[in-house]
């Protein structure tokens, strides 16, 4: 079996952030390939994924393609032609600004709950929005998530959803 450290590349920003339940198993489906965000990290990233609510914890780690700035207007074009979003639903979400992170691969791994987070890090706590990994007083949890067992791994062929959403980019 691998470990996710197979899939870390070290030249890129290493994030947590969070997600509620319900995005999470979009994205374990397959169903969702674009993350929305008012503010956002503007550069190509990856990230290990915190889902909260009780049954949460950290099972996901994703990369993702250079972020998508546009008007609110596009990225709801792009959200409904690539994963069927409700434009009512982002519209209200994003207001009058936001950003769409393309996700370009997902790897999971055994979830991790909050407590087990805070033995390797007690100052552990899920994100409002994303904090940074790859700094010197995460480097105990960096390195702890990059040596778990990677149970599933799939990259996203972009080439025909770049193609489907042209237009807006």
């Amino acid at each position: 079996m691998s470990l996710i450290k197979m899939y870390y590349n070290p030249q890129l920003p290493t994030l947590l952030m969070s997600l509620h339940p319900q995005p999470t198993a979009d994205i374990l489906s397959g169903n969702k390939i674009v993350e929305y965000r008012r503010r956002f990290f503007q550069h190509p990233f990856q990230a290990f994924v915190y889902t909260t609510g009780p049954a949460g914890g950290l099972q996901l780690f994703l990369t993702f393609n250079q972020p998508i700035v546009r008007p609110t207007a596009d990225l709801i074009q792009i959200g409904t032609r690539l994963q069927a979003d409700s434009p009512a639903n982002l519209t209200t979400y994003l207001g009058d600004q936001g950003v769409a992170l393309p996700i370009k691969s997902v790897a999971t791994l055994p979830q991790l709950s909050r407590e087990q987070l805070r033995q390797i890090d007690p100052s552990f706590a899920a994100p409002r929005a994303y904090s940074f990994l790859n700094k010197p007083n995460k480097q105990a949890l960096l390195t702890s998530l990059l040596q778990q067992p990677c149970l599933g791994y799939h990259d996203i062929d972009w080439a025909p959803k770049h193609a489907a959403i042209q237009e807006f980019l």
